[in-house]
């Protein structure tokens, strides 16, 4: 089950996504999408710094999806090589853009085109969606960019697929 929760405090917004597996455990194949998507953030987050463009930012976490879809067997080489530019092969699997501003609204103004600076707000979320599977895996977290990285603001929120199933199985007992 995929959740994209909104949330507002003091005029200011959160957006957060996370998955779950109905049974309590994730099947292999869920795990294995689950992990690639969690590996596909932890990159993007690494990705988001001053200096960048938003574009240049989504260009490079698309070769990083296209990777982790590689690993996953959903595309192979010949899709690659085939490939729209316009419409890269990945995006048959991830569809949608891996991170917006965030702040007053959840879908904040800024600017697409100057680069990135300490003190914004992005979310960063990946997602894979099989549908010939019926599997869809979304997570979302919130960042603040720094001058040296970012601050993680949704670090306490369990994401591990461990802690999941764990938080899972606490709510059967």
């Amino acid at each position: 089950m995929l959740f994209d929760v909104g949330a507002e405090y003091g005029n200011y917004n959160a957006d957060m996504s996370r998955t779950i597996p109905v049974s309590g455990r994730f099947t292999a194949r869920q795990r294995a999408i689950y992990d690639a998507v969690l590996g596909v953030q932890r990159e993007a987050m690494q990705l988001l710094r001053p200096g960048i463009s938003i574009q240049e930012y989504h260009k490079e976490v698309g070769k990083i999806m296209e990777s982790a879809l590689l690993g996953l067997g959903l595309i192979d080489r010949t899709d690659i090589k085939n490939q729209d530019p316009v419409w890269p092969a990945y995006k048959k699997y991830f569809m949608h853009g891996t991170s917006h501003h965030l702040g007053l609204d959840v879908h904040d103004v800024g600017t697409m085109h100057a680069p990135i600076e300490a003190g914004m707000v992005f979310t960063v979320e990946p997602g894979i969606y099989v549908l010939e599977e019926n599997i869809g895996i979304r997570l979302e977290n919130n960042i603040v960019i720094q001058e040296d990285g970012f601050e993680d603001l949704m670090a306490g929120i369990p994401i591990e697929a461990e802690e999941i199933e764990a938080l899972m199985q606490a709510g059967r007992g």
